[in-house]
């Protein structure tokens, strides 16, 4: 008499590997998501140092006293301080404000 073994999973097994899979997910979905946060904040940062940067030469170079406060277009454009006016990542809108003033993004974590 053979007796043939067939090679393959019980459902038992292929239970416990599921679960496995579950508990791993669940432990990094969280250090993704703060990961993708942090890295948007980081961007928004670097894009308001950027902007705060341009209206300081702009103030310098047109001789406007700190107080003022620069339009759009005379940041950004193809002959302006910036190309073009950058985004913030997570879809916030950034307000120019005076030059002595910090450039400020509308999403509240992304101000610096």
């Amino acid at each position: 008499m053979n007796i043939q073994r067939s090679a393959g999973f019980t459902l038992i097994e292929i239970m416990i590997v599921v679960a496995i899979i579950g508990i791993l997910a669940a432990m990094a979905i969280p250090a993704i998501t703060s990961s993708i946060d942090k890295a948007q904040r980081q961007a928004c940062a670097m894009n308001q140092k950027s902007i705060d940067g341009a209206k300081v030469r702009w103030a310098l170079e047109h001789r406007k006293p700190v107080t003022a406060t620069p339009s759009e277009t005379e940041l950004f454009g193809q002959n302006a301080y910036i190309e073009h006016k950058p985004d913030c990542p997570a879809g916030g809108a950034y307000s120019l404000n005076a030059v002595e003033e910090k450039c400020a993004c509308s999403i509240p974590p992304h101000a610096h």
